[in-house]
């Protein structure tokens, strides 16, 4: 241990010492804590007996409220069954009984003393009949029942008069002692007119036995534990239940006057007492417990707590040492990096935080000059996303759009325009210094110029060469509708408006060549190529100033397909862009057959080009799949040159959406499985109040946004509006099928309170829940 020591302040001591001292620190809060639970052990003792027995009770309370709202809800179902109500409303006549009406009856009710342990002994009884019912069978006489269950301190007349002959709503009797078929036991009653809101009338009353020992079973766990007692009384102070306790030891301790005061009170006997009241129906629960019994266990735990903290504080140091040795080194290994980067590995600094602190703060002030370089250097961001543009090195509409929206001060708003190309004329073959800071000025003066005079173009300009500048024009917004010759007569404005002013102003004299229109920034490449061959071909024209690339001769000794054509024709057909695999193919028509005249043996060769790109397309997925590709091979293999144009175009278009279809199909069936799998999933968890798009998302392992518009787009309806038409079919069918109230159900289905509920229900269907069941019933 001691060789560690010293290793460690050697190796590691200004981090290591702060380590050690402050785990040091940490490991006499035991030993501190050992004094002071030794003086006032007591005290906590009594403090979590007291709340470990309030919990208990509390739960024992819970509890038996939970039961007794079951006999309610039971007498309220008794008090809606059918077959009693009929019974209950008949007509009786002395002499002539309803037997199979009775029977049926009480083989209905008969069935409740199955639901609940509280309804092991009932009986209901009919006022019309004079007769009562119990799950044993039935009485056509009360005085027969009365000779074999009957209360011990109560006569026929008595028990006539108070329990069979007044009305009573959820009334509670206090334990009373009972003799049930010769058997004597203590019963708390539960009384219940019916019908169930009878006010002035009743033609039943349900009377429910509740066995004392019953109760008193979920009380019997704090005598248990602490040796005390466990008493219950209703809200006027009669007795329930009591366990460990007798009615004469009540009296005595006056127990019902000191209900209600303070947890913890001493009252006679050296008892420490716990109560509580049921907000449901009153009752008062007290808990007794002996100070002596609980107090017994603080010296225990005070010896405990000694033996405790005396062991940790052993094995605390050397955990101690352990972890500072460990928790150091990677602080100090950051540290030697940090020093030999900076070229101070020999240096040991007093302070190792400090030397860490001057260190990151250099890294975070080069972190935001990096981040201002970054924004300096975005305009070189823009002009490098034009030139690959201009040059067709992107591989989908897709690629070009998600660069667009990570550069958002880009002039392309529109996607329909032109590229042109402006070379500044007199400065072939001549190269030197001052020459090539004349071409920089003149092209910025050029660019400025531009910029001035643009009021229809969006534009985005780029160096091609020292005395070259492709600019890339789109139409702003408010001028979209522009087209054909009203945007070429703009263009030629410009342009003509341009080398005036630079001929006047600077003498600078130019050229423009402007390639094809183009629909779509994808296609904007073969506008700069068009640009590019009308540039070239100026040298042939005399004073050629504004030259467009629909007046330049076109060669006809050789197709056009170039391979920046055939790349976006593939990429469009994996992805499935129908759309842009037609345009493309229109414009590669357009091409060699109206601004070209093939021969024979061109034609052949640019059709053998098109089938070399459906069997490139074979290679890549989704037509892999060896069906999928035997399929598309046998048509590419039967496609015959036509000597219709017309019939040559249908039959490549034909197999090209054949290609695309393909595609289409495969992403439908992964949508429609992903459907299903929320749909299921909804089906599911519809009852859950909670239910939210971050939990679908979870299980469907999507973006909670996705899982939105995906939802939307294929269904047609919002995702929160099929949850709720789910959960009102459920509430629908309870509502026919069930007995369950409108809160019940309202839980049941997934909503946190009746009130959205019942608003959900009437938005749904058109009526509120009770009127619809009212009118299916």
């Amino acid at each position: 241990m001691m060789k560690l020591t010293s290793n460690l302040k050697l190796e590691h001591s200004p981090i290591f010492r702060s380590f050690l001292v402050s785990y040091v620190l940490i490991l006499f809060i035991p030993m501190v804590t050992g004094f002071i639970s030794y003086y006032v052990s007591s005290d906590i003792i009594k403090s979590s007996s007291l709340e470990a027995s309030a919990m208990m009770l509390n739960q024992s309370k819970d509890v038996l409220d939970r039961r007794m709202e079951e006999v309610e809800n039971i007498t309220r179902q008794l008090s809606l069954d059918q077959e009693l109500n009929y019974v209950l409303n008949q007509q009786v006549d002395v002499d002539h009984y309803d037997v199979y009406a009775l029977w049926k009856s009480w083989r209905n009710t008969a069935a409740y003393s199955l639901t609940n342990t509280f309804l092991e002994d009932f009986y209901i009884y009919l006022n019309n009949y004079h007769a009562i019912f119990t799950p044993s069978g039935v009485y056509v006489r009360p005085d027969d029942y009365f000779d074999l269950y009957h209360y011990e301190d109560v006569d026929p007349v008595q028990w006539k008069q108070s329990l069979l002959g007044n009305i009573h709503r959820r009334e509670t009797l206090p334990s009373k002692p009972f003799i049930g078929n010769g058997k004597k036991s203590n019963v708390i009653t539960y009384l219940q007119s019916i019908p169930f809101d009878s006010f002035q009338h009743s033609l039943g009353t349900a009377v429910i036995l509740i066995d004392e020992n019953e109760i008193a079973k979920m009380l019997e766990r704090i005598p248990q534990q602490y040796g005390g007692w466990a008493y219950i009384s209703d809200k006027d102070g009669h007795p329930i239940a009591r366990v460990g306790i007798d009615d004469a030891q009540i009296r005595a301790m006056n127990i019902p006057q000191m209900i209600g005061q303070q947890p913890g009170n001493i009252v006679e006997g050296e008892t420490l007492l716990i109560s509580s009241k049921s907000t449901y129906n009153g009752w008062v629960y007290v808990v007794g417990l002996p100070k002596s019994v609980v107090l017994k266990q603080s010296v225990f735990i005070a010896k405990v707590t000694w033996t405790i903290t005396i062991s940790t504080l052993l094995l605390g140091i050397i955990a101690a040492l352990l972890f500072a040795y460990r928790n150091s080194a990677p602080i100090n290994r950051i540290v030697s990096v940090f020093r030999e980067q900076i070229g101070q590995g020999g240096y040991k600094g007093k302070n190792a935080f400090d030397f860490l602190q001057g260190n990151i703060s250099d890294l975070l002030a080069s972190q935001r000059s990096l981040e201002e370089e970054l924004k300096r250097q975005l305009p070189l961001l823009e002009d490098a996303f034009v030139k690959r543009l201009l040059k067709g090195e992107f591989d989908s509409l897709q690629e070009v759009q998600t660069l667009m929206h990570s550069l958002p001060s880009m002039n392309l708003k529109n996607e329909t325009g032109h590229v042109a190309i402006i070379r500044i004329n007199g400065y072939s073959g001549l190269v030197s210094q001052e020459i090539i800071h004349e071409l920089n000025a003149a092209r910025l003066l050029i660019k400025k110029c531009l910029v001035d005079l643009s009021h229809v173009f969006q534009l985005n300009v780029t160096d091609i060469d020292s005395d070259k500048i492709a600019m890339l024009m789109t139409l702003k917004e408010e001028d979209a509708e522009l087209e054909g010759e009203d945007m070429t007569a703009n263009l030629s404005g410009l342009f003509e408006q341009l080398r005036e002013y630079v001929k006047e102003e600077y003498r600078i004299q130019m050229t423009v060549a402007i390639g094809g229109s183009f629909q779509s920034l994808s296609d904007s490449s073969r506008s700069f190529e068009e640009a590019r061959g009308a540039l070239d071909y100026s040298v042939f024209m005399e004073e050629a100033e504004t030259i467009w690339y629909r007046d330049v001769i076109k060669e006809s000794t050789s197709y056009y397909y170039p391979i920046d054509m055939e790349l976006r024709m593939l990429n469009a057909v994996k992805i499935g862009e129908l759309q842009e695999v037609h345009r493309i193919f229109e414009q590669l028509l357009a091409q060699n057959f109206t601004e070209r005249q093939l021969s024979a043996e061109m034609v052949q060769q640019l059709f053998g080009e098109l089938k070399g790109t459906f069997f490139k397309l074979l290679q890549h997925s989704p037509f892999t799949d060896q069906a999928v590709s035997q399929g598309l091979k046998a048509r590419i293999e039967h496609l015959q040159l036509s000597a219709s144009l017309d019939r040559f175009r249908n039959d490549i278009l034909e197999l090209l959406e054949a290609f695309c279809s393909r595609v289409l199909k495969k992403k439908e069936d992964s949508t429609g499985e992903m459907i299903n799998k929320i749909v299921d999933f909804l089906d599911q968890h519809y009852s859950d109040a909670d239910l939210n798009l971050y939990k679908i998302s979870v299980d469907v392992e999507l973006p909670e946004k996705y899982i939105s518009q995906l939802f939307k787009d294929h269904t047609g309806e919002n995702l929160s509006d099929y949850v709720e038409k789910i959960r009102i079919k459920k509430a629908t069918d309870l509502l026919f099928n069930s007995q369950h109230t409108i809160d019940e159900i309202s839980h049941y289905v997934g909503y946190n309170s009746a009130h959205a509920f019942r608003r959900a229900f009437k938005r749904v269907s058109g009526v509120s829940p009770s009127f619809y069941r009212k009118t299916v019933n």
